[in-house]
């Protein structure tokens, strides 16, 4: 039943979103000519580089722009299927509450996974065009060559090792992400029959500030004690140590996903009173 779930659910998610990733590659290619045309040799009228210009900055606030639209079309379904009239009908299907929650997180992390490849797709695109002839050339990759060997040889054996984690952790992170969103608006479903959407986003951005200070506090003691311990490290047993600190957060973000999984879960499963 899963399947059928996240069949319906993938159906709902890209009836949209593709028109605004496809939307996203076109700005990026007319970002790629902008920035072509302005890295010209030739010298273009006044008129011509302050429109470049402006173009491009229009195509920055675009990419953001599709970035937030994914989130809307994730968060908009979610509360739909789940908090409207809709939600009377989810409730009654012949399926367990795990199982509506999970389709909902797997699609949503997902879809922002692809909105993130989507983006470093256009990036690549917009670069590639505009920086053709420098791109495309030997000199140029003999030189990219040079510094991944640099960063590999500096890395050593742990370059696969940090490349999994930093993967794994961006994971987590959007999972982390999508879930406390879920919890703010089921949050402000159960504590308020009206305005749920205004209720939501107060709870989410008070909760946010929250979890901002606390990692803020974090960076401002925590790094610098953890800095100068590593200075006094051996220098074959700093590589280790990172990957080790590095798979300790992983660890940490997967246990709070846990958590607010389980949060989430048991809101929807004893606190809406929707079944």
């Amino acid at each position: 039943m899963l399947g059928k779930l996240l069949k319906y659910d993938f159906r709902s998610m890209f009836k949209y979103w593709w028109i605004a990733a496809i939307s996203s590659l076109a700005l990026s290619l007319l970002g790629g000519i902008c920035i072509a045309a302005a890295s010209s040799e030739k010298e273009l009228p006044a008129i011509v580089s302050v429109m470049c210009s402006m173009i491009l900055i229009l195509i920055i606030f675009g990419f953001v722009a599709f970035s937030i639209l994914s989130m809307i079309f994730i968060f908009a379904r979610f509360y739909k299927n789940f908090f409207t009239d809709e939600g009377y009908l989810t409730f009654t299907l012949p399926v367990k509450n795990n199982q509506l929650l999970n389709s909902k997180l797997i699609s949503s992390t997902v879809t922002l996974c692809l909105t993130g490849v989507v983006l470093i797709l256009n990036i690549v695109v917009m670069f590639l065009i505009g920086f053709a002839d420098s791109i495309f050339t030997k000199e140029f990759w003999d030189e990219i060559s040079i510094i991944f060997k640099e960063i590999i040889n500096t890395l050593g054996i742990y370059s696969a090792v940090y490349v999994l984690e930093i993967l794994i952790l961006l994971v987590l992170s959007t999972i982390f992400s999508i879930l406390f969103m879920f919890c703010c608006i089921t949050f402000a479903s159960i504590i308020t029959k009206k305005a749920k959407v205004i209720t939501a986003i107060g709870i989410y951005y008070g909760a946010n500030s929250i979890l901002s200070f606390m990692v803020q506090i974090f960076f401002l003691f925590g790094i610098d004690s953890i800095s100068n311990w590593m200075i006094k490290l051996p220098e074959n047993k700093e590589m280790a140590v990172i990957a080790l600190i590095m798979l300790g957060i992983i660890l940490f973000i997967a246990l709070f996903c846990g958590l607010l999984y389980t949060l989430q879960y048991w809101m929807l499963d004893r606190k809406l009173n929707l079944n």
